[in-house]
Parts: C-alpha cells; structure tokens; sequence
C-alpha cells in the first residue's frame, strides 16, 4: 500500500487494522530478513497521518507478534510487541549535509525518497528494531548441553547426573556424593 504525500487530506489520514488485513506483506518481500526472524502480517492498532508544509507527521500504535528463535535452545516462540509510533517524514531523501554525519541527524525524522511511502515497510522496519540481540522463549530457558545436544535438565539429558568432567573437582564431587548431599 503507497501513499502519495501530496494525496493526504487536510485533515490528515487515519489507518486502522484490526488484525485480519494482511498488512506488512509487502514490506516483507522488499526487506531481506533471517529465517529464524519472522513477522506476522496481520497487525492491530491505529495510526495518523498528517501532512504539513514539508513534514508528514506519523503517529500511533500497533501491535504484532514475532516469531524467533530462543538463542539457548534454538526452540521457536513468539513474542508480541506494541510499537508506539511518533516520527516525521521528509519527502526528497537524506540532505546531502547529512549524507556525511547520518548519526547527527534527528532521531525523529525518516527521510523518504519520492512523493510516496509504504507504511507497511515503515512499520516493519520499526519491528525488525525491536528484535532482541539475544532472544530468549523464557528468562531461565536452560539452553542445550555441550555433551548431548538435548536440553539441560530434560529426560533426554542425563550429563548432570555424570560427573562435570573436569577431574579436578571429581575428588569434591566423590565427598558430595558420599555425603548424600
């Protein structure tokens, strides 16, 4: 879905999503992702766009669901998140005093080349930043064993059972073991 700048209405433009349009499928095609990294296209939530002298203001919140990869056990989750969407648009692409300094440049302003967007592209890019460096499926996920590959402390892993492996804590582990404790 494009949106022509010069074809927002004075009163500006309202996008609703109710979570049954496929929204994002578009932008997903045009960005390269990794496969343990996947978007749920059908979004919720509301957003208003207004158009003013050269700045197209972007405003709202939606909610989407993610789907990853736990980086302990490599088990598959999703994750939802709410974005809470508040930035400008500037129609003619980066300025070329910000070409050289890109990090100095407000945080809140997308520069977009053209007279038109996709806010679908926009939205997902604002996803694909929340994606956590490390995701976990939960806080205490154990993660696999270095021995057996099954994870920790399942019935397929008995490596916690046997000895550390290191043999300079077999003689303490003997003493533990003796002890009953």
């Amino acid at each position: 879905m494009k949106i022509r700048i010069d074809e927002i209405p004075e009163d500006g433009l309202h996008l609703s999503f109710s979570g049954d349009e496929d929204f994002l499928s578009d932008g997903v095609k045009s960005i390269s992702m990794s496969g343990d990294v996947k978007i749920d296209p059908h979004l919720r939530g509301d957003i208003h766009i207004l158009h003013s002298g050269e700045d197209t203001t972007f405003v709202g919140t939606v909610t989407g669901l993610m789907h990853l990869r736990c980086s302990r056990c490599l088990g598959e989750f999703s994750l939802q998140k709410e974005l809470t969407l508040d930035f400008k648009l500037r129609s003619g692409g980066l300025p070329e005093e910000f070409r050289q300094d890109a990090d100095e440049q407000s945080k809140d302003v997308l520069y977009v080349e053209g007279q038109e967007f996709d806010p679908g592209e926009i939205i997902l890019q604002e996803f694909l930043l929340e994606i956590p460096m490390k995701p976990l499926c939960r806080e205490d996920c154990p993660g696999l064993c270095p021995r057996c590959g099954a994870l920790k402390g399942s019935t397929e892993c008995r490596c916690a059972d046997e000895s550390s492996g290191d043999p300079r804590w077999e003689a303490l582990a003997r003493l533990k073991r003796k002890t009953g404790q």
